[in-house]
């Protein structure tokens, strides 16, 4: 019996969505057919506005329906709905005033006897229509810019019926630009971009040319001087507007993440002060999400920003964290299991607290919860366990709430590799001889584990990303706690030492006469003498002290004399010096010792 395949079910869309894909449908084909159609041909057959009207309408909503069901990533809020529609007719306006200008600058070649054979669309290459596609792709993603090129390609061709290549260069330079800004680490990006805007609109000016079946050079040259101006003026427009759309709407680019990583944030700085333990994990698992979400395609920006400020709330109580403790006592040793979780899970809220006190992106706010999701905090819940069997049966349960995190579970693939991170990075310290193999084993053991929890059910990290993330963290991890070699001292730093020791023992003065010997008088000391060393060890010490150049002080192969009082004494210690002063002080000068 064949097994038929199911076919895939479709999500299905709430009438909230389509209501709000229709007024973007009809506010789009409005404004297009506002700005546009006016300087078309006149002479137009009755209905044709509004025919024009349809066409637009009827693509722009099927576009938005195709892109809910179809991208993972395309879910717009209200918010990011009235900005494509915002960028969507700023890109027309933008159109509009480029053909007024193209129009003028056709008519003034042509008044001063200069034919074009493109007429004025030679001058239509150098409209920035790529520009809304680098300020979607800098604010919302990959998919919005990819929704805006196909909406302005098609819009362009309904409106420039006459041009042929309007429609193939408006979605070609739309989608470079959103793929040359995909990588975004400097303010130097926008102009990359601009730069492959250029290179991609040469080929499209060469066919136009071609297509007119143009001779004159001025044919060839406005054109190609047109797509070049009109790359780098997408650059200049999109890093101009960029802020401003980031702070009228509230999003985060990774221009602003990366002045955030840059470590002079107020809150950073106070977490290096007051929770030292804390800030030096946060910077450990900041190298470790960075390498592993380059891995596999996620932000990376966002996941190192979001690992130094995701324990920002420890900074309330820091010496209730055992990396803050510094040796000392543990303050939950004299707690209950449950206010020790508590103080414990108070971090979280805390954390948010202060994140939304000095403005943090939402994206980063959101990290600080979900890096925990719904986990449990195992070593307090084991211990009331533990405590509650020893009590005996009357004991109540444990309330296993009480020792987990609220949540929500990780969001985003970032979150999901900040939570791994943050286990792993704790446990990788508990390892006493941390070599690669125990490091990849403990890993592959806590991946394991959160995996099994379901803690990472509701991102998008799939199995092969997981594989890719515990690669990285081993090659992060092992180089952090890399073996040395114990190297030996500098010959003279030694020499130096043993001089030096020398010298002391040398100006140390003998100890004082006891009692006895004073009452004795010049009499004998009834202090008896040390014993005398062995022949074998007396022997050794005579060959190093006629071998070595340094300083010998009280050095005899014979057993010291009974003295009768303490300046006899010195006198022996001063008479038993093997090298004389002199050679001693040009020694210690030579060695740089005063």
């Amino acid at each position: 019996m064949d097994v038929q395949p199911t076919p895939s079910t479709v999500p299905p869309i709430s009438r909230l969505k389509a209501l709000v894909g229709i007024l973007l449908a009809l506010a789009c084909s409005s404004f297009a057919e506002a700005v546009l159609g006016p300087l078309l041909s006149e002479g137009d057959a009755p209905f044709t506005a509004a025919g024009r009207m349809a066409l637009t309408f009827l693509t722009v909503y099927t576009l938005h329906r195709f892109a809910l069901t179809s991208f993972s990533r395309y879910s717009p809020k209200i918010r990011d709905l009235l900005t494509l529609l915002l960028v969507l007719i700023f890109s027309l306006g933008f159109v509009w005033i480029g053909r007024i200008l193209s129009i003028a600058a056709f008519q003034y070649l042509q008044s001063n006897g200069y034919t074009i054979a493109l007429g004025a669309g030679a001058f239509e290459f150098a409209i920035p229509f790529a520009a809304g596609a680098l300020l979607l792709q800098a604010v919302l993603g990959l998919h919005f810019g990819m929704f805006y090129a196909v909406a302005l390609s098609i819009i362009m061709g309904v409106y420039t019926p006459d041009f042929l290549v309007e429609v193939p260069y408006v979605l070609s330079t739309s989608l470079m630009a959103c793929l040359s800004l995909s990588r975004f680490r400097s303010r130097s990006a926008y102009i990359r971009a601009g730069l492959n805007i250029s290179f991609v609109s040469l080929p499209f000016a060469f066919c136009a040319v071609i297509l007119s079946g143009a001779q004159a050079p001025t044919d060839l040259l406005i054109p190609v001087l047109s797509a070049i101006a009109g790359g780098i003026l997408c650059s200049f427009v999109a890093a101009g507007i960029t802020p401003i759309l980031e702070g009228l709407g509230g999003y985060v680019t990774d221009m602003r993440l990366l002045e955030m990583a840059t470590l002079d944030h107020p809150l950073l700085k106070e977490l290096s002060i007051q929770a030292p333990g804390t800030w030096n994990h946060s910077m450990v698992m900041g190298m470790m999400v960075d390498a592993a979400a380059d891995a596999v395609g996620a932000n990376a920006v966002l996941a190192r920003v979001g690992a130094y400020f995701h324990d920002i709330g420890k900074m309330k109580k820091p010496l209730y964290f055992v990396e803050n403790q510094g040796g000392h006592e543990n303050r939950h040793d004299k707690l209950s299991c449950s206010m020790s979780a508590l103080i414990i899970r108070s971090h979280v809220k805390d954390g948010i607290e202060l994140a939304k006190m000095h403005k943090l992106p939402a994206a980063i706010v959101d990290m600080i919860p979900q890096h925990h999701g719904t986990s449990v905090i195992e070593y307090f819940y084991q211990k009331a366990k533990k405590e509650a069997e020893e009590s005996g049966d009357n004991a109540p349960p444990v309330d296993r709430s009480l020792y987990s995190y609220p949540g929500p579970k990780p969001q985003t693939r970032e979150a999901g590799i900040l939570m791994l991170a943050d286990g792993i990075e704790a446990a990788a310290r508990t390892i006493k001889e941390p070599t690669p193999d125990r490091i990849q084993g403990m890993v592959q053991k806590m991946i394991n584990k959160v995996f099994a929890s379901g803690q990472l059910n509701e991102c998008d990290l799939t199995l092969q990303d997981l594989h890719l993330i515990a690669k990285n963290f081993v090659r992060i991890l092992s180089s952090i706690y890399h073996q040395r070699i114990a190297y030996a001292e500098p010959a003279e730093k030694t020499v130096a030492e043993k001089i030096g020791s020398k010298k002391n023992q040398a100006e140390k003065p003998s100890s004082p006469p006891s009692k006895e010997t004073g009452k004795a008088g010049k009499g004998k000391s009834e202090v008896s003498p040390p014993p005398r060393p062995p022949a074998e060890e007396t022997g050794a010490s005579a060959g190093e002290k006629e071998s070595s150049t340094s300083v010998s002080v009280a050095s005899s192969s014979s057993p010291p004399l009974e003295t009768q009082n303490g300046s006899e004494s010195e006198e022996a210690s001063a008479e038993g010096s093997s090298e004389p002063k002199e050679k001693k002080e040009e020694d210690l000068k030579r060695l740089g010792i005063s």
